[in-house]
Formats: structure tokens, sequence, C-alpha cells
């Protein structure tokens, strides 16, 4: 690495990684490997946490790879923005939980509808209508790319533990005209453990 130095004394500073930091004008000093020069300020620490387990749960088979019928519905059963059709449950279970797996939850993640963006967009011709996820109480929403409330794992013999995660789907109005069409989205998930 090529550099010219002006000036007569320079502090360097030198990172844990390595790396050599100077906090010098731009216009004192240049460098082969770069086209600008940065000035060196504040700084400040970042902790990282977090634990490796012995093994995780299994997602029972069933659960994997589902297919959930929200029903047909006439467009102007949609009255307006945000109407909303019956909610349709969905569970997703576990098993062979290690007793160091506490709780269990779901984060899901899918295509976001355009107009309201916690909705997962729907294919197929319909529009105006997007599908919203709710957790077992039916009426706490579940934004894509968030986690949904914690489940405890029931104990059970030899360290098999299991529980078993209720949600809902149903139909949500995103504009006031619902046009007709198949409504069918994806949704993918991952599971959150403790």
């Amino acid at each position: 690495m090529k550099l010219q130095l002006s000036g007569l004394f320079i502090s360097a500073v030198t990172l844990a990684s390595g790396t050599i930091l100077f906090p010098v004008n731009a216009a004192e000093m240049t460098t082969a490997t770069s086209s600008s020069a940065r000035a060196m300020g504040s700084g400040g620490q970042i902790n990282f946490t977090g634990s490796v387990t012995d093994s995780a749960c299994n997602i029972v088979s069933g659960s994997t790879s589902q297919n959930i019928d929200l029903g047909k519905w006439a467009s102007n059963y949609f009255t307006n923005t945000g109407s909303e059709t019956t909610k349709t449950p969905f569970h997703i279970k576990v098993q062979n939980c290690p007793s160091s797996v506490r709780n269990v939850a779901v984060l899901f993640d899918g295509q976001q509808d355009p107009t309201e963006s916690t909705l997962l967009a729907v294919t197929g011709g319909a529009s105006g209508v997007g599908i919203r996820l709710t957790e077992a109480d039916r009426s706490t929403a579940i934004s894509l790319g968030t986690i949904s409330r914690k489940y405890a794992v029931k104990a059970g013999n030899n360290n098999n533990g299991s529980a078993d995660l209720t949600f809902y789907a149903s139909y949500r109005a995103t504009a006031e005209k619902v046009t007709p069409g198949n409504a069918n989205a994806v949704v993918n998930f991952a599971m959150v453990y403790n």
C-alpha cells in the first residue's frame, strides 16, 4: 500500500480486528486503495449474546406444508376497507423438544400486500383484498416479518416436549371495491425457540 503523508505527527488507532485508522485531514493523506480519505469520529461498543441449544423441536409432518381453504366470498361481502371474512384456524405442531426448549414461536414471512404491508398479498386475479394472520385470540394481528407470541412447550417423557400453536387467517379488504378472482397466497414460516 502506498501512503503519502504530510505533517510532523499522525496518531493512529489499531482496532481489535487489526485495522489501523489514521484520523487525519483528507488533504494530508492519500492511499492507493481508496479514492477518498475518511475521518474518524466517536464510537461505541456492541455486545452480542446468545446460546446454542442441544437441538431443536421437530415440526410435525402435517404442519410443514399445509393448504388452508379460506372459502369463497362474494365481492360485495366486503362493504368497505377493513371488512374481514370469518377467521379460519390453522395449527403448527412441534414435538420431540429437548428440555432446554421452554418456549416456541413462529416468524411468518411472505409477499406483502402493496396497500397494507401487514397483510399477505394475493395472486390469481382478485384485487383490493389481502390475507390477515392473527394469534389464537383471533384479534391480535401478526405482521409479516415479526415473531408471534410465545407458546409454552409441554414437557413429556424423556425430553420429549411438544406444543400446538394455533393461528387464524382471513381475507381483509384493502380497498373500497374488491374485484373477484382467485385470492391465493403463500406464507413461509420459521420456528423461534425460547
